[in-house]
This record gives C-alpha cells, sequence and structure tokens, in this order.
C-alpha cells in the first residue's frame, strides 16, 4: 500500500516548527542576569522559551506525522460547515462555563479553590451533556475530582512557585 504525503500537516508543521524555533533562539538570547545573582526562574525569556521550545516540537510532530500519511477518516474529520445541535450546546455550555469563572470565582476566593471547582463543574457538565457517553457516573465523579485536584495544584504550582507570579484570590 502506498501513502501520500499530507501536504497540509507537513506544510503547517514546517511553520509551527519554524516559529517555535525563532520563538526559542530569541528567549535564549535575552539577559539572564546571571552577575547579579539572579534566580534562574525568574529570568526574562523564561516562559517564552518555554513556550517556543513547545512549539517546536509540537511543529516536528506535525511533520512527522504528514510525511507518515496518515489521514484521520473522512467521517473523523471535525467540520466547520456542520453546526450540529450537539455542538451548539457545547459552545455555549463553554462560553457559559468560562464566563462563570472569570466574572463569580476567579479573584473572590482563593485560585486553587476557585480553579479546582471550575474543573470539576466544566468536567462532568460537559460529560453529562454528551449523549454518547459511556462512563458511569461514579467514574465520571472520581475522575473529575481526581482531574480537579490535580490541575488546580499544577497550575498553581507553576505560576506560583516556579514563574513566581502572584495569583489572585
Amino acid at each position: 500500500m502506498m501513502r501520500t504525503m499530507n501536504r497540509t500537516d507537513f506544510l503547517s508543521g514546517l511553520v509551527v516548527a519554524a516559529l517555535g524555533a525563532a520563538g526559542l533562539v530569541e528567549a535564549l538570547r535575552m539577559p539572564r542576569f546571571e552577575a547579579r545573582g539572579a534566580d534562574p526562574f525568574t529570568v526574562p525569556g523564561l516562559t517564552p522559551g518555554l513556550l517556543s521550545a513547545i512549539l517546536c516540537v509540537l511543529g516536528v510532530v506535525l511533520v512527522l506525522r504528514g510525511m507518515s500519511g496518515r489521514v484521520l477518516s473522512e467521517s473523523a474529520r471535525p467540520s466547520i460547515t456542520q453546526w450540529t445541535r450537539a455542538s451548539a450546546i457545547r459552545t455555549l455550555f463553554t462560553i457559559v462555563m468560562v464566563l462563570l469563572y472569570g466574572t463569580l470565582l476567579f479573584g473572590r476566593m482563593p485560585f486553587f479553590h476557585a480553579t479546582a471547582l471550575f474543573v470539576f463543574v466544566f468536567t462532568v457538565g460537559a460529560e453529562l451533556i454528551d449523549t454518547e457517553r459511556r462512563l458511569p457516573a461514579w467514574k465520571l465523579l472520581i475522575g473529575g475530582l481526581l482531574l480537579a485536584c490535580s490541575a488546580a495544584y499544577a497550575i498553581d504550582f507553576v505560576f506560583t512557585d516556579l514563574f513566581l507570579v502572584r495569583l489572585p484570590g
């Protein structure tokens, strides 16, 4: 069986990898203030460098996928021209949840609690509105709770301890 290159993935991957590499090079060129004894986690360019490195890796993965010739089956491809009722409900649910998080929770309670609550309600809610859900409710609740706590902890740790950003709440 002959495989053909997926040119869209290949070319998109090249662009993403090039942008990531360029961002990484520029981040590495930023001053590090070693002479001033600066903490390595507080130097300028750390966050852009990490994000650029991730972009570069994901671009390379996309290039490799394009070269492999694998494509999604026609029925599995997402369509931007078909707007189903389920798509509209998911979109509306997402917008409402993000607005509630941003207006009612964020800054009004400790960041960890607000984020854990948002992730839990969003995860469980998104699964409950999915008509093809097969996961039993107890597994959904436990999984949602574990995901919410671990995501809130990881986000809080990265921002407060690594990036030294004071979070609201």
